[in-house]
């Protein structure tokens, strides 16, 4: 479950006076100029054979396991909303007598660093020249098109980066800016937490990454990744709240492969983003340290890690895979 942090509503106004082509999903950017994105992103590709739909109720499970442990793995995607529900009855079995809860890499957000963002950014993400006539008929058409639906003029944009206005159609509702974070793990913690465990675990906390800073370092984003932001933020305003709902029913569900298939919105540009990319990949490495330290004490233990991070090539499980472990997917 996600909750929606909004910004206080002075914001509103500031956002209202504010507020790809294919090729755009095919490359990214460090400072030396263009790259494959495959090389950026980590991400961006997932382990077919891992990416399985759950047989037990409930959200997808996987397991990693030696000769006397057995870590069973839950896979959250970045965006659920609140109001999501999905059956615990497996997550309860599993943290009962857990000898560790680990609570992989998540997004730290901060209600006023969101705010002074809201209000600051555009002195982060002036544009030299118009932002329009940057742009490609299609991605045009596309922002101003989205402009309308929000009641602003065609031209709000034109002095903001491709990127920040990315991020400010992406978070728009009702005037404003609101962000997603993780109300999922919340839920895991208080469960964990619950004296109707006969044995609660303990949690370890995996290092997280700043939001705020995350989209902060795509002001000097050269333009081929300033313009894959724009693309990502404005078709996650495209599927609207209503296209994240969809997907966090079918992650209740366990239906996988659904879930990895859909838009990842602006998310999408962060992953892209090379500081960004290190920091991911730093913290799938600690969930794998963690799952590997967990593996030496007899019995068993949870960990819950970023569902593409968890999938993805040289991600956590393949990883772990690689080093020997037994993994299991949930339709076993």
């Amino acid at each position: 479950m996600i909750r929606r942090i909004a910004a206080a509503p002075a914001v509103a106004g500031f956002l209202l006076a504010l507020c790809a082509a294919p090729a755009l999903a095919q490359q990214a950017v460090d400072a030396s100029g263009p790259i494959d994105i495959n090389r950026v992103d980590p991400n961006e590709n997932l382990v077919e054979e891992l990416v399985v739909n759950a047989r037990l109720p409930g959200p997808a499970w996987w397991k990693v396991s030696d000769d006397d442990t057995t870590v069973y793995v839950l896979g959250v995607p970045a965006m659920v909303p609140t109001k999501t529900k999905a059956d615990e009855s497996v997550l309860r079995r599993r943290l009962d007598g857990a000898n560790v809860l680990i609570m992989g890499q998540e997004a730290d957000v901060s209600l006023v660093r969101v705010i002074a963002l809201a209000a600051g950014g555009r002195k982060l993400f002036v544009s030299d020249k118009p932002m329009r006539q940057t742009l490609s008929p299609e991605l045009r058409a596309r922002l101003e098109a989205r402009l309308e639906a929000m009641k602003q003029t065609p031209g709000a944009l034109d002095d903001t980066k491709p990127a920040f206005a990315g991020f400010l159609v992406a978070n728009a509702e009702d005037g404003k800016v609101s962000i997603s974070v993780g109300g999922v793990t919340d839920r895991i913690r208080d469960i964990a937490r619950s004296r109707d465990l006969a044995k609660r675990p303990r949690i370890q906390n995996l290092p997280g990454y700043s939001l705020v800073d995350a989209i902060k370092a795509l002001a000097t984003a050269p333009q081929p990744l300033q313009l894959l932001c724009l693309d990502a933020g404005l078709r996650q305003a495209e599927n609207g709240e209503g296209g994240i709902r969809a997907t966090a029913a079918r992650w209740a569900e366990g239906q996988v492969r659904d879930v990895v298939a859909a838009d990842r919105g602006f998310q999408r540009c962060l992953d892209s983003t090379p500081s960004i990319a290190r920091e991911l990949r730093e913290g799938r490495d600690d969930a794998v340290n963690a799952i590997e330290v967990a593996l030496k004490k007899p019995g068993k233990a949870v960990a819950v890690i970023e569902l593409r991070s968890l999938l993805a090539r040289d991600g956590v499980l393949d990883q772990l895979r690689a080093k020997g472990f037994k993994v299991t997917t949930p339709d076993e």
